[in-house]
């Protein structure tokens, strides 16, 4: 129960990490904190974190009907858009 639970966490600092990186003087910092100097880590966490949650989705079945399935939807795309953001920035 205690390693679902950091992972849970850890999950949502790699998103919110994640969003903020997306300013360009925030991700230098990030960077430079990072072993690799590079947000590859990050990335891989944020990315996780997304299939993570579409299992938990399809096991828990919480989001029930056309607009439950919507809302996932629309979470694990803009969760992704950050990924594609950083990405672009060369991670």
């Amino acid at each position: 129960m205690e390693e679902s639970q950091s992972s849970v966490a850890i999950g949502y600092l790699s998103i919110l990490l994640g969003n903020l990186c997306l300013d360009e003087g925030v991700r230098h910092l990030v960077k430079l904190r990072l072993p690799d100097k590079k947000l590859s880590m990050l990335i891989g966490k944020v990315k996780e974190f997304v299939l993570y949650n579409q299992q938990l989705d399809r096991l828990t079945s919480q989001f029930k009907g056309a607009e439950g399935r919507e809302t996932v939807k629309n979470f694990t795309m803009r969760l992704m858009l950050v990924v594609e953001r950083l990405e672009k920035t060369g991670g």
